[in-house]
């Protein structure tokens, strides 16, 4: 068996990000549609600040006493206390 154009072109390396936007004519989709280029985030609705583990970067509840980094469980404040505690007690 012979392989068509199809098989191929379907090797030929990956793509650039370019390639699939203009490969994916964005340009001829309706303007009601959101598409990769005309859809936007707005700003965030909440006001208050989101608070994140400094060692996992899950939402934390509580703060380092010495340095005030924040961490969300015993085990990520064991982490920050041998490695990333900032301030050293003289």
């Amino acid at each position: 068996k012979t392989r068509g154009a199809g098989a191929v072109q379907a090797r030929s390396g990956p793509r650039s990000f370019a390639g699939l936007l203009d490969e994916a004519m964005l340009d001829r989709v309706p303007a009601e549609i959101a598409t990769y280029l005309s859809a936007a985030a707005g700003p965030a609705t909440t006001s208050t600040a989101r608070k994140f583990c400094s060692v996992c970067g899950f939402e934390s509840c509580y703060n380092c006493a010495r340095c005030g980094m924040r961490f969300c469980s015993r085990k990520c404040n064991a982490v920050h206390a041998e490695t990333r505690c900032l301030k050293f007690t003289a």
